[in-house]
């Protein structure tokens, strides 16, 4: 197949109606459209071995998981993803699994109706996906935004997708339903985007858990000069205990990729779950307690 003819079929998959704002679509040098409010822009990447194994997760899938975590971001800001551009970097032996990398894109996509509106495909030796996500927001979410006496909250509590890929690399078999819970979390998370959209006028800061909830509080900490103090007694509610009595907290504490909603407010927030508070200070503890949990970062040593 030719890049031209692969590129065809993935344009149809992608190709929506009824975006009045979308002034010229797909097919293009580039597209245009029509921003009425503030635009927030981010983006992300997903590397074959790095950030998903082909091995044990469908295209399909891989597909939902980079787009879902790029929806988050923009979610995580006090925004609403509108569109999206995406490049896909596509080795030969994975020919037969672009349109399923396709369809899983536009199945995330249209949980928030967004719309891809344009991107770029090159052939090469590993597969990656890059998406860059555009959204728009009334009034956007800072780390930086966080108050002493704030309370200290999250959209579900976090963990899963650590459980999960801990089960897969030891090569565990799902027995229960938490398991299969887990796996599914990890391989292509399931948010719920609407609660994050609800949640924002309450919210005085907010950011998207992607490298585990210590790393990413201790951004909020550092952007709002104060100090996070988590409560173990709310981590410890968490239903990862049955997979693991001993070692549950590490994967709440330094896992990522859930992909939850981490904010403050003065309140609390219909579905959301206080884990902490806000206080003077610097850095991030539990129960008091200084921490060391090392979460997910990039290393090129």
């Amino acid at each position: 197949m030719q890049e031209q003819e692969l590129i065809s079929e993935i344009q149809a998959l992608f190709a929506r109606t009824g975006k009045s704002d979308l002034l010229v679509p797909n097919g293009d040098d580039g597209a245009v459209f029509r921003a009425d409010q503030k635009v927030i822009a981010c983006a992300d990447v997903a590397v074959e071995g790095v950030h998903f194994n082909i091995n044990w997760s469908s295209f399909f899938g891989v597909g939902r998981k980079i787009t879902a975590a790029n929806l988050a971001d923009i979610c995580a800001m006090g925004g609403w993803p509108k569109f999206l551009l995406v490049t896909l970097v596509l080795p030969a032996k994975y020919l037969a699994g672009a349109l399923e990398i396709a369809k899983g894109i536009a199945h995330e996509a249209d949980l928030v109706g967004a719309q891809v509106i344009g991107g770029d495909l090159s052939s090469g030796n590993e597969l990656s996906i890059s998406i860059t996500a555009i959204g728009e927001t009334e009034k956007p979410l800072l780390r930086s935004g966080a108050k002493v006496g704030d309370l200290v909250l999250v959209s579900d509590l976090p963990g899963l997708s650590a459980a999960g890929l801990s089960l897969l690399r030891k090569n565990l078999s799902a027995d229960s339903d938490l398991a299969k819970k887990a796996i599914t979390q990890h391989k292509s998370p399931t948010l719920n985007y609407e609660k994050y959209r609800n949640a924002y006028k309450s919210l005085n800061c907010a950011m998207d858990v992607s490298d585990g909830l210590v790393r990413d509080a201790g951004h909020i900490a550092d952007a709002s000069g104060v100090q996070i103090d988590l409560r173990s007694e709310a981590l410890a509610s968490s239903e990862l205990r049955e997979l693991d009595s001993s070692n549950f907290m590490e994967w709440v504490l330094g896992g990522g990729e859930d992909h939850v909603l981490l904010g403050s407010a003065s309140a609390p927030i219909p579905g959301f779950v206080v884990i902490g508070k806000v206080l003077a200070g610097s850095g991030v503890t539990l129960d008091g307690k200084e921490i060391r949990t090392a979460g997910y970062s990039h290393s090129w040593s």
